[in-house]
């Protein structure tokens, strides 16, 4: 800065990051590439003397410091709010979950402090009488359920059929599809819900019910795990043909070709009698609540899935997948606008020793 500090007015802004969560790489990516740009961006605009009068400090908290879990990691969360509330931030960055973003844009909004997430896009956050002082640089997931509905009008297709996982993005959007589905004059023929038992559940049957109602174009609202789950089943019990088509959101074509393979590679030991059940399988009643949820959150559903298959024909990727799955995503990249050319350009070029960049 060319200005003496002394002369100028100090706006502390605050970030809340979860910077020591190494368990999810896509947190870890997202945490990294965002303070980095953070960084960037305030550097420049104390550099070009953006705001008049005034220069700006961040005041960074790790959201997870220590590499705990359940209610002792809410607890860190929540404690790191109330340390950056209490250092007279004007306002508050983060966080990347939905969950803890909540936890903290409670307190933020109830003290009227503006609070800006970049990457949670949990729709219970544009409620404006619990969280009136939060914002977002990314849409909400409800996003999905517009684009949906005008495509399946837009091909003139009358009748259709939602699968949702039993989970919060999974309820609420399946809900906003079906509500703008009827709005648009489409006929919702069936409504099945799966994964209720996480990733021990018996996701075949969900799919055999909703296919026995005969609906031949089909929303898949879910993400992740589950997401990837449902249409590798749904793939091997031949749904998946030239006769459906198959809706979902936001989902990369190399993880489904990975957990296609994954689920093969199962049913292959299978049909060879090499494959090893993990123990975590099979619970015995006399371990607690707690340990039985810490098991089956270990489970891959993929894998218990093909284990469970009574049916061990493998997948033929290629000639499953090629046609008949429309997958809607949120355009994330202002290519050709300057502005943003311009900050990308330097963002990407930042030290990759500090930073991830992409």
């Amino acid at each position: 800065m060319t200005a003496d500090n002394s002369t100028l007015i100090e706006i502390k802004v605050g970030v809340l990051l979860p910077f020591h969560q190494n368990n999810d790489n896509w947190t870890k990516i997202m945490t990294m590439s965002g303070i980095s740009a953070i960084r960037l961006a305030v550097a420049e605009i104390n550099a070009k003397q953006m705001i008049p009068g005034a220069y700006i400090t961040l005041i960074e908290k790790d959201s997870y410091p220590k590499p705990v879990e359940g209610q002792a990691a809410i607890t860190q969360a929540v404690y790191s709010a109330i340390s950056l509330i209490q250092e007279g931030v004007v306002g508050i960055i983060g966080d990347i979950s939905s969950s803890w973003t909540s936890f903290s844009a409670l307190m933020t909004s109830t003290l009227k402090i503006p609070q800006c997430s970049f990457s949670a896009v949990a729709t219970s956050l544009s409620d404006k009488s619990q969280f009136g002082y939060f914002f977002r640089t990314v849409p909400t997931n409800l996003l999905y359920s517009d684009a949906t509905v005008s495509f399946i009008v837009s091909q003139g297709w009358p009748v259709m059929g939602v699968l949702y996982s039993d989970d919060d993005f999974g309820q609420q959007l399946s809900e906003s599809v079906v509500m703008k589905a009827r709005v648009n004059g489409i006929s919702v023929k069936s409504y099945q819900s799966f994964y209720e038992d996480g990733p021990k559940s018996n996701i075949r049957k969900s799919l055999d019910t909703l296919m026995s109602t005969g609906v031949r174009i089909v929303f898949v609202a879910a993400e992740g795990k589950a997401q990837l789950t449902v249409l590798t089943i749904a793939a091997q019990a031949g749904y998946i043909n030239n006769d459906t088509v198959w809706i979902t959101t936001d989902m990369e074509t190399d993880d489904l070709f990975v957990a296609v393979n994954n689920f093969n590679s199962i049913l292959e030991k299978r049909a060879n009698h090499t494959d090893i059940i993990p123990a975590n399988y099979n619970l015995t009643d006399d371990l607690s609540k707690a340990v039985k949820q810490s098991n089956n959150d270990s489970i891959d559903p993929i894998e218990y899935s093909a284990r469970m298959a009574s049916n061990l024909t493998t997948i033929n990727y290629n000639q499953t997948f090629s046609g008949g799955i429309f997958v809607f995503e949120v355009l994330k990249q202002l290519t050709g606008y300057e502005p943003f050319d311009t900050f990308h350009n330097k963002w990407i070029h930042l030290d990759p020793r500090l930073y991830v960049s992409v």
